[in-house]
């Protein structure tokens, strides 16, 4: 398996980039829509305390054993005030289009 190769692609498509605006896109819109819940969960709100890491990118092969949705997933670890708040995941397609995103918070 060529590691390398995906790690070059990833880099070259600029999907951790991708990832992190798209969290914030996504945690902005959640912050509106939710709002009540958002201020129970993130207490003090401030940006600044929101940490970001890439916590792991994988390829995934879908409906297998055909390969024909096949995925690379950047999954991001959120903390807020330095605990461990939920987890952001941003899905491409193998020509790094985003094909879909998930927020799960805890």
């Amino acid at each position: 398996m060529d590691i390398k190769g995906l790690k070059e692609w990833v880099m070259k498509e600029g999907l951790e980039e991708k990832t992190i605006l798209g969290f914030w896109n996504t945690f902005k819109n959640y912050q509106k829509a939710y709002h009540e819940e958002f201020l129970r969960d993130f207490q003090d709100y401030d940006s600044k305390h929101v940490t970001l890491n890439i916590d792991n990118v994988a390829l995934r092969i879908t409906n297998w054993p055909d390969e024909d949705y096949s995925h690379v997933v950047v999954s991001v670890r959120i903390h807020y005030k330095d605990n461990y708040a939920g987890m952001y995941r941003m899905v491409f397609t193998l020509t790094g289009e985003v094909d879909d995103d998930h927020l799960s918070l805890f």
